[in-house]
């Protein structure tokens, strides 16, 4: 194994994501892989009421090889910002660490508004960061490596076929709809942020 993983730009990444960036000292993202469409780089999904919840940031207009680095966020029509905190609100009020986190969280959808997805990636993955008490090392990609040496590489990650193939049976906590529903692997770092609070890294790395 590598010391340094290089992995996809992601929205409230999976928690695989998180699992491969604590096995390594180092990581990065891949801001030069062209967007795709359906991927988890401005999408992430949570644990509703209902069930499995998408949160998706809308963005401008793209073409598909448009670079990471480059991919905007629309802010025009939709209150998208004020939608996710709901969102996050109805599915984790009940959650034994929300009411701990809010005051952190709360501003970046109130008041923050960067013009590229990897600003507002970067800025939410900080938090969490902070929030979870880790210490990850996250520099970015200089140019598109088609196969990168020396590191190890996790950039299928942001692709929902590749992600319902990963299970990690060590990574189990107790979740807010979970009688109703039944647990769900791999949700967003932020469901395992909510439920176990700084137990979660433990439950990442073990």
């Amino acid at each position: 194994m590598s010391s340094v993983a290089i992995l996809p730009v992601a929205y409230l990444p999976p928690l695989p994501h998180y699992a491969a960036m604590l096995k390594h000292s180092e990581s990065m993202w891949d801001i030069h892989e062209h967007f795709h469409k359906q991927y988890f780089y401005n999408r992430s999904t949570i644990y509703g009421a209902n069930g499995p919840l998408k949160l998706i940031i809308p963005l401008q207009k793209r073409h598909e090889k448009t670079p990471l680095k480059d991919v905007m966020i629309r802010y025009t029509e939709e209150r998208w910002q004020a939608l996710h905190w709901r969102s996050l609100e109805s599915a984790y009020r009940r959650s034994p660490y929300f009411e701990y986190f809010e005051h952190e969280l709360a501003p970046l959808y109130n008041d923050y508004q960067p013009e590229l997805l990897i600003d507002w990636n970067r800025k939410i993955f900080d938090t969490v960061n902070k929030l979870m008490q880790v210490d990850i090392k996250l520099c970015y990609t200089t140019e598109y490596l088609k196969t990168p040496e020396d590191v190890d590489d996790y950039r299928g990650l942001a692709s929902p076929a590749i992600m319902e193939k990963q299970t990690n049976k060590n990574i189990k906590y107790q979740q807010v709809f979970e009688e109703k529903y039944g647990f769900m692997p791999n949700l967003s770092i932020i469901d395992l942020l909510f439920c176990e609070g700084p137990h979660a890294k433990q439950l990442l790395v073990s």
